[in-house]
Order: structure tokens, then C-alpha cells, then sequence
């Protein structure tokens, strides 16, 4: 039976995971960590006698009790393409990023600093595979989406949604690093902008009417 398992997940380690990984910084400085784990077409490849819905409960099996001891709540989701919706919720961004195996388990590095109101996250190398560590889970195709109620000072996504503030990074060997730097002083406004640009197209009309004022005085004084 152990050999059968070790087979099962030697084929998860050398064709990969397919994460859709959600990260939700909340207006309460909690951050829930939501991760959508399925396999790449590769992967269920290798389980052609068997469905993807029973490839994923044994896969489930194997890293139960991982899940387990890192707290994590689990449940196998029914869809086009099933997946195991795996969620935990932490005190703050410290706490996730000195906790979250998940995370932690992507990347070589992960580092947390913070200035005062400016908290940063940052990623370093991201971990594609690890055959020599079975109980860390690797991915073959990640992407990871951040939602931040907070002002974002710097990031290096590769695509924002700027009306929910969400930062989009999809890794792979070339894009293997995460960065994002947050001012947990400042809400996010959606509307900041247009307000700034109203704001400003108002200075200007009244700074034109006013300039209008005055040369009109010099002109009545000189006739």
C-alpha cells in the first residue's frame, strides 16, 4: 500500500498541481487565504482509467494530515474541472506569512517587513518542484490573485483590477517573484483619481477666471 501511495505521489511531483491561489487582505488587517487545487492536464493523464473527481480524493488522502496540522478546512468541489478548495483564515500579514504552509511551500523565500503603516510582502524564487520533500506542495502552474482595501504604494503584477483593487500575478520560472507594498493608513478609493483629476480641472477654470478678472481691470484702467 505504501509503495502504491509513494507511485501516486511520486506522478503528482513530476506533472504538477494547478493552483488558483486568492489572498484577501481585510479592512481588519486579517488576511484569508483561499486556494483552488486541481491537476494540469498532464497530470490527470497519468489516471486515465479513473476520474479526475477520484484522482483528487486520493490526492486528498495523501496530504490530509498536513492539512490537518496546519489548520487548513478542505473540501473536494464538483465542476467542469473539479478541484479541492482549500481555505484558512489568519490574525494578520505576519501571522499568514510565518504560517501559511501553502505559501511558504511555493516559494524559497518569503518575507514580510513592515514601516510603521507601510506593510510589505515579498516573494523570492518560486519552488516549481521538490521530489525529495513529500510533504511539501509543489505547483506546476500558479496564479495568485491579492485584494487589498488598503492604498498599494508599489507591486510588480501583471495585470490590476483598479475599480476592487486586486493584483493579478500568474508564476512560472521567468516570473517567480511577488511584491506588494500597502499604506494600511490610507482606505483605497476607487474614485481617488477622478476626484483628483475633477479637483484639478476646477483649480484651473478658477485660475482662469481669475486671470480673465484681472486682465480685464488692467485693460479698463489703461483705456
Amino acid at each position: 500500500m505504501k509503495k502504491i501511495i509513494m507511485l501516486i505521489l511520486g506522478l503528482f511531483l513530476l506533472t504538477g498541481c494547478a493552483v488558483k491561489y486568492n489572498l484577501v487582505i481585510n479592512d481588519d488587517l486579517s488576511v484569508v487565504e483561499e486556494a483552488k487545487l486541481t491537476g494540469t492536464d498532464n497530470f490527470f493523464a497519468n489516471y486515465y482509467k479513473t476520474t479526475r473527481t477520484n484522482v483528487l480524493k486520493d490526492n486528498i488522502e495523501i496530504y490530509q494530515d498536513i492539512l490537518d496540522e496546519n489548520n487548513y478546512q478542505y473540501e473536494l468541489k464538483e465542476d467542469t474541472v473539479p478541484y479541492v478548495l482549500v481555505t484558512r483564515k489568519y490574525n494578520d500579514a505576519l501571522d499568514y506569512v510565518n504560517n501559511s504552509k501553502l505559501f511558504n511551500d511555493y516559494f524559497d523565500e518569503v518575507k514580510y517587513t513592515e514601516d510603521g503603516d507601510i506593510k510589505k510582502i515579498e516573494t523570492i524564487g518560486f519552488h516549481e518542484n521538490d521530489i525529495d520533500n513529500p510533504e511539501r506542495f509543489i505547483v506546476s502552474e500558479l496564479e495568485i490573485t491579492i485584494k487589498c482595501p488598503f492604498e498599494v504604494k508599489n507591486h510588480n503584477a501583471q495585470k490590476v483590477d483598479e475599480s476592487e483593487n486586486v493584483y493579478y500575478y500568474k508564476l512560472d520560472n521567468e516570473n517567480n517573484k511577488i511584491l506588494l507594498e500597502y499604506d494600511v493608513s490610507k482606505k483605497y478609493n476607487p474614485n481617488a483619481e477622478i476626484i483628483r483629476i475633477i479637483i484639478i480641472c476646477i483649480l484651473i477654470i478658477i485660475a482662469c477666471w481669475i486671470t480673465v478678472i484681472v486682465l480685464n481691470k488692467k485693460s479698463k484702467k489703461n483705456n
